[in-house]
């Protein structure tokens, strides 16, 4: 499996795509608190102006193996600062279900970061036995619906606040890789073909 790819995102900012770990706890944290409050209210559904520690807590608890992560960090000025990560917990190791979440600070929003983040959260994911994600999107949220609609998601059910959705990932692997989403995303899935432990890209 890759452990990590660096990519110029669409700016021109380097960006180093890896998986999350518990020490990215405090990085984490600084960017969840960098969001706006919008951004805060779409991806946790509440307005409040913190996020309470046990949550960051549990985001960071990645163990590999019913907490898959991946980061997308700015190496633009050597800080190491976490601009986006994805999320699939699943119940214990023999679940084939994942609960998915995805969070970005909010001047990266609409530049392609989760589709390449998603892309290599999959293929780790059907490594580990894991064949489909389930994610809650505010109604809301036209970004995340739009995001859901993008990668081939179905709905299983809502509610007057959210929209269920369930990612069969064999599937979303297929339609990232089908839909040409320019050098980035080329390098993401050529990586993956490859089983490639580390992979720069100018």
């Amino acid at each position: 499996m890759v452990s990590q790819i660096r990519i110029t995102a669409r700016d021109g900012t380097p960006l180093l795509l890896r998986p999350l770990v518990p020490q990215d706890e405090r990085a984490l944290r600084d960017a969840i608190e960098s969001f706006s409050k919008r951004t805060r209210y779409l991806r946790f559904f509440t307005g409040a102006q913190t996020v309470p520690d046990h949550i960051i807590h549990r985001l960071a608890g990645v163990d590999g193996a019913c907490h898959l992560a991946w980061a997308a960090i700015d190496e633009s000025d050597g800080a190491g600062k976490i601009i986006g990560a994805v999320h699939a917990i699943r119940e214990d190791r023999d679940a084939t279900s994942a609960e998915f979440a995805i969070g970005l600070v909010d001047q990266w929003h609409s530049k392609g970061i989760s589709r390449l983040l998603i892309a290599l959260l999959a293929s780790e994911a059907l490594e580990a036995g894991i064949t489909n994600f389930t994610a809650d999107v505010l109604w809301d949220n036209r970004p995340g619906r739009l995001l859901m609609k993008a990668l081939g998601a179905t709905s299983n059910g809502s509610d007057v606040q959210s929209v269920g959705f369930r990612i069969k990932l064999e599937d979303t692997l297929a339609t990232l890789r089908a839909t040409k989403l320019g050098p980035a995303m080329d390098t993401v899935l050529g990586a993956l073909d490859a089983g490639s432990l580390v992979t720069d890209a100018a």
